[in-house]
């Protein structure tokens, strides 16, 4: 079972915080910002008269993260300064850290508004309505709520499009010096979490979405992909294999290391393919969807909080 302390905890680690106990809150401190969470998972007036008495005192912003339902003369009794998350904004931003560790992007939460005025969404940004490749879309806004209310109980439904460098490569394979033949293929590398993938083919795209969406961007350089794929694929085609030598009348067995030998020109970049990927909130956990083809990258329960 996991506590309220290490879910506020996670919480505030997801924004580089360093977290500490203060007393009966979990304290995270970052440059000059003070955050302090006041966990209350179950009703206590004891807890709720140390919160109102001990909150004007502290430095930086208060936060009480209440798991149970709170009646109006409790919130009214409150200090002005106390900021009150409940259960499904505890909830909303455990998703929010956990498919922010599974696509590599920092997404604003409400851990955001706590010490910043405002912070600009990335949705729709001036300049951002270049001609864009993006892969087509097999899995509609429709069928991801659907999907999603059998299992993780859905209520957010972010569409983001994660960028991929995408690479062909063509290399000769060698056992020593002697060529046996060649390998051919395209890979494409998560531009967020350097990924490697064996692509079957260069995509189809469109240049845009009717759907709202939110365009990542690349954290990563081409080059740097470009290192990764030669890596990769020097990686996955060397092997061993028996070969059969004639030596007169006599026929042998020799085990043998096949490898490719990679030139400047053995991969060739092709630019940067945008996948259309599926985020959902759920009231049970988090699941991600990459929406070109269906397929469920991830789903992580949540485990009850106490």
């Amino acid at each position: 079972m996991t506590t309220l302390n290490a879910v506020l905890k996670e919480i505030l680690e997801s924004r580089g915080f360093l977290v500490d106990q203060a007393g009966s809150f979990v304290r995270g401190r970052r440059e000059n910002i003070e955050l302090h969470f006041f966990p209350y998972a179950r009703h206590s007036p004891a807890a709720m008269e140390e919160l109102i008495k001990t909150a004007p005192s502290v430095k930086g912003k208060v936060v009480l993260a209440a798991l149970v339902s709170l009646a109006e003369s409790t919130l009214a009794a409150l200090p002005p300064e106390v900021v009150v998350w409940d259960r499904e904004a505890v909830e909303h931003e455990v998703g929010r850290t956990r498919i922010e560790k599974l696509v590599g992007e920092e997404d604003h939460g409400l851990i955001d508004d706590l010490y910043a005025d405002d912070v600009p969404m990335l949705d729709d940004l001036p300049g951002m309505g270049e001609e864009e490749r993006i892969i087509p879309m097999r899995m509609s806004l429709q069928d991801v709520v659907e999907l999603s209310s059998k299992t993780v109980g859905g209520f957010s439904h972010r569409l983001e499009l994660v960028p991929h460098f995408l690479f062909s490569y063509q290399v000769p394979l060698y056992v020593g010096e002697g060529k046996i033949g060649g390998r051919e293929g395209t890979m494409a590398v998560n531009a967020l979490t350097k990924d490697v993938q064996t692509w079957d083919q260069v995509p189809e795209t469109v240049a845009s979405l009717d759907l709202g969406h939110k365009r990542l961007e690349p954290v990563l350089e081409e080059e740097d992909a470009s290192a990764l794929v030669r890596s990769t694929v020097e990686r996955e085609h060397t092997y061993e294999r028996d070969m059969v030598r004639e030596n007169g009348q006599v026929t042998m067995t020799e085990r043998v290391t096949v490898h490719p030998r990679l030139d400047l020109g053995s991969v060739k970049p092709l630019g940067i393919y945008y996948v259309p990927i599926w985020c959902v909130e759920g009231t049970k956990g988090v699941m991600v969807l990459n929406a070109s083809t269906g397929k469920i990258l991830s789903e992580d329960y949540f485990r009850d909080i106490s």
